[in-house]
């Protein structure tokens, strides 16, 4: 596999992990390692982007939901958190990378004359790092609950799909959106919360 030190663009850190997968399954780790270059926020976005939709990729919410937490401690606390093995070695299609990537690249270019660098002490104030990271660890752990409950991951994988966004291009707005996106998401689950407590 091709060591990627630092990319350029977004688009071109995409586009290498999608040479990468080209001809075989990649595992998280190795995904992780493709994307190294580009840091944190774009390994969050390529991890929450399959449910963003409605129509989900089966099986992957319980690796992916604890990989995206772990990285949202990972930014709490500044430095490395290890990830278990078995995360780590979950394996990912040739064909779901390319499908997720694709999303990708189409989410970035549709939102490219839209993002820009704006309020970015919600991205880079050492206050606003831990608080980021800490609300993507709770929303990590809502999208990797196996709830048999349609849409129940959409919110919680667009908060934390822009809170990424934002800080990747140092945007704050994008940082806001996600947070309020996020209030939705809580306040879904526990209403949830409660209705399970009433029926039992």
């Amino acid at each position: 596999m091709t060591k990627i030190k630092e990319f350029r663009t977004l688009e071109s850190s995409i586009l290498i992990l999608q040479q990468e997968a080209k001809a075989k399954a990649l595992t998280i780790s190795e995904i992780l390692g493709v994307l190294s270059g580009k840091g944190r926020p774009l390994v969050l976005i390529l991890l929450s982007l399959p449910f963003c939709q409605p129509v989900q990729i089966p099986g992957l919410s319980i690796p992916f939901g604890l990989a995206i937490a772990l990285i949202g401690l990972r930014l709490v606390f500044g430095k490395h958190v290890w990830l278990p093995k078995k995360i780590l070695s979950t394996s990912v299609s040739a064909h779901t990378i390319k499908k997720i990537t694709d999303k990708t690249l189409s989410l970035v270019r549709k939102i490219k004359p839209w993002i820009h660098s704006r309020l970015v002490w919600m991205c880079r104030s050492s206050f606003m790092e831990k608080g980021n990271g800490f609300i993507i660890f709770i929303l990590g752990i809502f999208l990797s609950l196996p709830l048999p409950i349609p849409l129940s991951n959409l919110t919680a994988a667009w908060s934390i799909c822009l809170i990424a966004l934002g800080i990747l291009e140092d945007d704050g707005v994008f940082v806001l959106i996600g947070y309020l996106v996020s209030l939705l998401t809580i306040a879904f689950f526990l209403l949830m919360g409660l209705t399970a407590k009433n029926i039992f």
